[in-house]
């Protein structure tokens, strides 16, 4: 799909095979979007941003994490008609330990098993996105199932 929009949403977060879970943000109350929920790192574009560059900004501001473009991976890209932003999610195969990160913004991260996150306070297009993820891990040409190491720098 075309974003046509200059100001778009872009964000993700971390997966881990080995243990089935995946890393995300936990919202404070202070935030003007989904205070107190469990959700994706990420945030609106700022001037010319690609997606890609958006999701890296977003979570060197989060977590004080340095990826690389080529650790992205594309999950969905659409218009939520939520809020009338276009989004771009995306995902890392990671294990980077929430120890090495510095939480920048929020109430905090963790890693969440993939079989009860669903039982967090979350938002319906985080639900939606995790859900198209879930069902991509059931493809057998996924590239986090033929990925032979976990990323675990954390710089």
């Amino acid at each position: 799909m075309k974003n046509d929009l200059k100001v778009f949403w872009a964000g993700g977060f971390f997966y881990n095979p080995k243990t089935n879970s995946v890393f995300l943000h936990r919202r404070d109350g202070n935030t003007k979007f989904d205070p107190n929920m469990v959700s994706f790192f990420g945030g609106s574009s700022e001037k010319d941003e690609k997606p890609e560059d958006c999701f890296k900004r977003e979570l060197f501001e989060e977590t004080g994490l340095k990826i690389e473009t080529d650790e992205i991976i594309p999950l969905d890209d659409y218009l939520n008609k939520e809020d009338n932003i276009y989004h771009y999610t995306f995902y890392i195969i990671s294990d980077v330990s929430k120890e090495n990160l510095v939480l920048g913004e929020g109430a905090g991260f963790d890693w969440f098993d993939l079989d009860t996150v669903f039982n967090e306070k979350i938002t319906k297009a985080f639900e939606r996105d995790l859900r198209k993820f879930l069902k991509r891990l059931k493809q057998p040409t996924c590239r986090q199932i033929s990925s032979p190491s976990l990323n675990s720098s954390a710089s």
